[in-house]
This record gives structure tokens, sequence and C-alpha cells, in this order.
């Protein structure tokens, strides 16, 4: 049987889940705190977000990846990205190139190896994939010996090709981290017809991210905010979640943080919950006994399998 929660997918329930929260909100600005809790549309699909694409079965950030999650039918794929030192934006979770790359071999005089000291082209001279065959043997291959590093418009690219139906969960970073990233972000996602809901939802531990974000993309493009334990340490979940609420659409908790009593406060705030990162079934089938509306894991048919119960 399966179980039935708030927000999913297809693109329809997804926009009728969003409208209702946006018109809700609307009618109710005025009104007192006390206001009692309007549920969103329920809907019978957890969100399955490939965390770096298909990660536990391929080298993160590549478009193999990326295939992998698309042919387990994940509904997004998420990508971190950060920016080139001539301005592309590039898919890589590190601020630095040196775990997921070859760069101190091939670059060995230019510690730390930022991204952001490099430029695209010098990017593209490196070997994205063999530190995962050797990290994780079990799933090695040798197709994936000198996999790249692509960019957003690469992604973006591929995943048109393909014709998938995925959309983009995407992490943005502090905007003094890279100068107008948010406004690249959003010129490129327009031009490729994905600013728009159902087609890309943005991510960012950095709340001044989120509120630059805000004020840049249309209504209705839900926006998630990030939280590791450090982040709320010592304060009152309340004035977390209300703060949160002021701009965002959704939270993605730590897995630790993730109890009855946060989910419950998220959802009166009508704010979805997204966890990360869940790889095993059993801790999957914990946080849907929780009410989770998300969550991102490495392996994504193993949440798909559970979806279809």
């Amino acid at each position: 049987m399966k179980k039935l929660t708030i927000i999913g997918w297809p693109l329809s329930t997804i926009l009728f889940s969003l409208l209702a929260l946006y018109v809700f909100r609307d009618a109710s600005a005025d009104k007192p705190d006390t206001q009692l809790f309007t549920p969103l549309p329920i809907v019978d699909h957890i969100g399955v977000i490939a965390h770096r694409g298909a990660s536990g079965y391929a080298p993160e950030h590549t478009l193999t990846a990326y295939k992998k999650a698309i042919q387990m039918k994940a509904d997004y794929i998420e990508l971190d990205l950060h920016m080139t030192k001539d301005g592309e934006l590039v898919a890589i979770h590190d601020a630095t190139l040196s775990r997921t790359t070859n760069a101190e071999e091939v670059y060995p005089g230019r510690s730390p190896w930022r991204v952001k000291d490099f430029t695209l082209s010098e990017i593209k001279q490196l070997d994205a994939g063999s530190w995962f065959n050797d990290a994780y043997p079990e799933y090695a291959k040798k197709q994936y010996s000198n996999e790249k590093i692509p960019t957003l418009q690469e992604t973006i690219d591929y995943i048109k090709q393909k014709d998938a139906n995925a959309a983009l969960y995407i992490e943005t970073k502090a905007p003094n981290v890279y100068p107008g990233m948010e406004e690249k972000l959003v010129d490129i996602l327009k031009k490729n017809g994905y600013l728009q809901p159902g087609k890309v939802i943005f991510q960012s531990f950095s709340a001044a991210s989120l509120r630059k974000l805000r004020e840049i993309v249309p209504k209705g493009i839900p926006l998630i905010q990030l939280y590791s334990p450090a982040m709320i340490q010592g304060q009152n979940l309340d004035d977390v979640l209300d703060q949160a609420a002021e701009y965002a659409e959704g939270v993605g908790p730590e897995l630790s943080l993730v109890t009855p009593e946060f989910v419950q406060k998220a959802h009166e705030r009508h704010l979805i919950v997204h966890p990360f990162t869940i790889n095993t079934k059993e801790e999957m089938q914990k946080q849907l006994s929780l009410g989770v509306d998300g969550m991102f894991t490495n392996y994504p048919d193993r949440l798909v399998s559970l979806n279809k119960k």
C-alpha cells in the first residue's frame, strides 16, 4: 500500500500543491500565527532526489551518474554548483578539485586546487571518475576512468537529449563566495526553459543566497533551506522554522535532525521536508513513517522501489 504524504511528482501534482500553498499564504498573510494549519493536497509519492546523481553507483556529478539517475526514474537530479575562474558554472560538490579528480597530479603546483582558481578548459583536462573505482571497487567500471566534470549547460543538454522528466535540484553557495552566481544561474535556466515550477528547485545552506533568489526567480519555484546540526544547535526550533518560512517553501535537514517534532512543525508552517542523505531501505522506511516529503539518496532505485509498494 502506498504511503500518503505531502508534495510529490509528477509535474501536475507539484504545481497543484505549490498553487495551494501560495493561495493559502496570500489569504492568510495578515492573520495571526494562531491560524489553524491547512494541509496541502495529499499525494501518494515521495520525491526521489538523486544526490549528486546516482552517486552510489557511479562517480558523483558526472553525466554517467545523471544517466543512471534518469534510468532509475529519479524525480530530481541534485546539482552542487561552483564557478570557474572564467565564470562557468560546473557541477562539483567540493570547493576544491582534489577529492574527486586528479588535479594534484595534473597541476602539482596549484594547491589547494580551488575550483574558482581554474578555467573551464583546465578543469576539462581532469579525470573525474578514477577515484570512484579506487574508493568503491564493488561498483568500479573501466569506462568511469576519465569522466569529466560537466557544466550546468552540458547537464541540461544531456537531460534534454535523453528526453527525461527529471527536474534539477540545484544548490547555491553564499553570494560572497561566487559574486553574480545567482544571476548567471537564473539566466542559463531561463534560456533553456528550466526557470519554471516542475523544472527546478533551489537549495542552499545560505539564507542570503535564497533570499537573493527569491527576488529574481518566478513565484512558484520552491526554495529549500538546508540545515546542518551546527547551524541550529542551541536555537529554538520554532524560531528557526519561522525564519525559513519567510522566504522558503521547504527545509532540507541533515538526517540526524529529523524528528517527529521537526516534521510536524515544518508542515505547520507549510514547509516541505527533504532530509539528506538516506541510503538504506531501513532508514528510508523510518523517514517515510515520520512523514517527510522527499529524500536525498545516493541510491535512487531503492527509494523508487518503496514508492511502488
